[in-house]
């Protein structure tokens, strides 16, 4: 098959593309190719790569409804942190003993990546559900006569309010980091990989110029699936506790136990938070849709900022090596994975090369 041919069933079929961004640069997926673009220090524009295979690939019944959203989950954290060691390796070449250790964990993939990932859903689960589980307890027990609670953890009541402290949680957490002027850089990558998804979805051609006036919000962005993730939550949640029977007269003990069974009903929330998602992405003009969403996209006006042209550069150079690689209309096999490092001195030098 010639190498045109085989773009033009790629531009046919039009793969989903998405990403995220990461320090100085930004990572994108494509269903057949991981691409990551940072900026160096210099200037210039260090591009990794490599044919990726997804979990759903390798377990065909991954990709059922409800279970291809964990999959999904897990396959973003993992990229996620593989990509962050990356970036962080190329953007901070002074830190070079950590930061070479790091990289070559991430190429490995080895199974401190997995900790890390543990370690840090750990983390998550503890603030963004211990805290707003135990807060509304402990607030019903506070408003409660003596021996009773004004939230009864069975009642719908319970997890609105749950749901509502997680809420207020995120947004200030986000509102607090964009102040640092790290975090601000990120957000400006994070505006440049939904302008250059932008132009990708709109078959436009993948420039600067195209990709100027496109918006920085997206429906499929990460941060409208986590307030999704949030409203999905507290119907969930709302319908499955009454259910569960009682472990323990004391009610401290009760909310601990109600609390670890959450942990396991996650999955099901973030499949069922995917699919609604993937609808939204596929119906963007219905305006039923437009109102389910636009919650995630007014929260994008925390997580984006405005990109430069500099930006821009490095978001679409991720996503030409991701196009690139779609253009082959091959899957490599695992054994074969082999990811590439290149290092660019312009944009232009990337656009040439992956002609």
């Amino acid at each position: 098959m010639t190498s045109a041919l085989r773009a033009i069933l790629m531009l046919a079929a039009r793969p989903v593309i998405g990403g995220q961004a990461v320090i100085e640069g930004v990572m994108m997926r494509s269903p057949k190719s991981l691409a990551i673009a940072v900026r160096r220090p210099d200037g210039g524009i260090v591009l990794r790569e490599e044919a990726w295979l997804s979990f759903s690939a390798r377990l065909p019944f991954l990709r059922w409804p409800l279970l291809r959203g964990a999959t999904m989950l897990v396959e973003s954290l993992y990229n996620g942190l593989l990509a962050l060691n990356f970036s962080a390796s190329v953007a901070f070449p002074e830190d070079s003993k950590e930061q070479k250790e790091a990289q070559k964990d991430a190429a490995k993939g080895n199974g401190a990546l997995w900790v890390t990932m543990a370690v840090s859903l750990a983390f998550a689960f503890g603030l963004f559900k211990g805290v707003p589980h135990l807060s509304a307890w402990g607030l019903g027990r506070l408003l409660g006569g003596e021996g009773d609670s004004a939230l009864p953890m069975t009642s719908p009541l319970f997890h609105l309010v749950d749901g509502g402290i997680k809420l207020a949680l995120f947004v200030g957490y986000i509102a607090l980091i964009s102040r640092m002027r790290d975090v601000k850089r990120l957000f400006m990558y994070h505006g440049a990989e939904h302008k250059s998804v932008h132009v990708w979805e709109a078959e436009e051609p993948l420039d600067v110029e195209h990709a100027r006036g496109k918006s920085t919000a997206h429906p499929r962005c990460g941060t409208s699936l986590i307030l999704l993730v949030i409203a999905v939550s507290i119907v969930v949640f709302a319908g499955v506790l009454p259910f569960v029977p009682v472990l323990s007269d004391n009610d401290f003990v009760q909310a601990l136990f109600l609390l670890a069974v959450k942990l396991p009903l996650l999955l099901p929330i973030a499949g069922i938070a995917y699919e609604g998602q993937r609808l939204a992405a596929r119906h963007p003009g219905s305006v039923l849709v437009r109102a389910l969403i636009a919650p995630g996209m007014l929260m994008q006006r925390l997580t984006t900022r405005e990109p430069g042209d500099a930006e821009l550069e490095v978001a679409l150079a991720a996503l030409k090596k991701t196009v690139w690689r779609e253009q082959q209309g091959e899957v490599v096999p695992l054994p074969a994975r082999q990811a590439s490092v290149e290092v660019f001195e312009s944009f232009d030098a990337v656009a040439k090369s992956v002609a």
